[in-house]
């Protein structure tokens, strides 16, 4: 994402000022799918970047996006901007930042910046002098901890573990974008996967999966090789309208909460506002020839509250017969690291779509060297992931 905005002093951060500039991040690829979220949430000014959508809004809309988007990493609020060519102008900054009397929509820097609360942040750096992000973030420390010491005689710790404040700091062109981080832990991590060891999909990426397919929600989901049941999971919370994030209020909940001013009533109401449901009756189909994973889908389903909604079944996905449909299927097949990748694999698995399929939506995750190019199907719609270390892409059938 190229960073642009506003300089310290904008109008924007005014006390009267009630509204925020929003960034929500997300893996590469993902930027339509995120987009089309905060539209559906009604969020303002939405602008695409890489890897990151913007708009702007309230508080409330910062509990929301964190409440409800399927395919964000995180929640920033952005809390000014200035040059950073030099170690100076980098630490410059920041304290000007602690020492004005500026304000993000009622939380003024006095609060933000009061000593006490542990701190933590974390730099990137692209197309600029200053590479090294761990210096950068060093030089951001200093001049905040500096200015908290002028103006208050004392200063807050830093805890890169478990921090009260989390901010980010993106230096692009000489150009810093400094950035609250709202939600803390990761919003992939939703609280249902009991084993976050070795997983084949991160929760976003399973999430993709199902929005990207645009699926009209009637008919069975299934996954004939469903692992841990992630995209199960993910498929379920979306078309029974269950928050991503509603597993968290009894675990790591959110960094807003831990802020100055935060409002419990405004986000009891977040968290009780409707979802849209587009698919009700939805029943989830999962398949494995391995017990092991059957039982770790069973106890990710339970947790997940969806386990009264779907069957687990242990078979091969080449031998056994879907469900009546048509309806959504959702694979993720083992490969890069997991499997040696065989073309003949691919088009075998293009062999059981257009066999046992017929009329199925069909979204395919493809990694490695091939991407699923052996799969003998034209994809109606492609979109190009990081899925851990490993190259892939979302691959989109209808079968006929």
């Amino acid at each position: 994402m190229e960073p642009n905005g506003p300089p310290i002093g904008d109008p924007r951060y005014d006390r009267a000022a009630m509204t925020l500039s929003l960034v929500a991040t997300c893996p590469p690829g993902l930027e339509d799918l995120l987009k089309a979220e905060l539209a559906a949430i009604r969020a303002q000014g939405i602008e695409t970047r890489r890897s990151a959508v913007t708009f702007s809004g309230s508080w409330q809309d910062v509990y929301r996006a964190n409440w409800r988007l399927r395919t964000a990493n995180r929640v920033l609020v952005e809390l000014g901007s200035w040059g950073g060519e030099t170690g100076e102008d980098l630490a410059a900054g920041a304290s000007a930042l602690v020492e004005a009397e500026g304000s993000w929509a009622g939380l003024t820097a006095g609060e933000l910046f009061a000593p006490g609360p542990t701190f933590s942040i974390r730099a990137t750096s692209s197309s600029s002098k200053q590479r090294d992000v761990r210096w950068i973030g060093q030089k951001i420390k200093d001049g905040l901890v500096d200015a908290q010491r002028k103006r208050y005689g004392r200063r807050s710790s830093v805890n890169r573990r478990a921090p009260d404040l989390q901010f980010r700091v993106w230096l692009h062109r000489d150009r810093v974008s400094f950035f609250l981080d709202t939600s803390g832990d990761s919003l992939d991590h939703r609280d249902y996967r009991l084993d976050r060891g070795e997983a084949p999909l991160r929760e976003h990426l399973a999430a993709a999966c199902v929005l990207a397919a645009g699926w009209d929600g009637v008919g069975p989901v299934i996954d004939p090789m469903c692992g841990a049941g992630t995209l199960l999971a993910e498929a379920g919370a979306w078309g029974l309208g269950m928050a991503p994030g509603r597993l968290r209020v009894d675990g790591n909940g959110w960094a807003f909460e831990r802020l100055p001013g935060f409002d419990a009533g405004l986000w009891r109401g977040v968290q009780c506002e409707p979802i849209p449901a587009p698919a009700p009756g939805i029943h989830l189909f999962g398949m494995d020839q391995d017990p092991a994973a059957l039982r770790m889908a069973r106890a990710n389903l339970e947790r997940a509250g969806l386990f009264e909604v779907a069957t687990l079944l242990r078979g091969d996905a080449f031998e056994t017969d879907p469900p009546p449909g048509p309806g959504l299927l959702l694979v993720n097949p083992p490969y890069g690291e997991r499997i040696e990748e065989e073309p003949a694999q691919w088009r075998r698995l293009g062999d059981l779509l257009k066999q046992r399929y017929a009329g199925w939506r069909a979204v395919v995750v493809a990694g490695d060297k091939d991407k699923g190019k052996h799969i003998g199907l034209r994809p109606r719609k492609r979109l190009p992931i990081k899925n851990g270390p490993l190259d892939a892409r979302i691959l989109v059938f209808d079968l006929y």
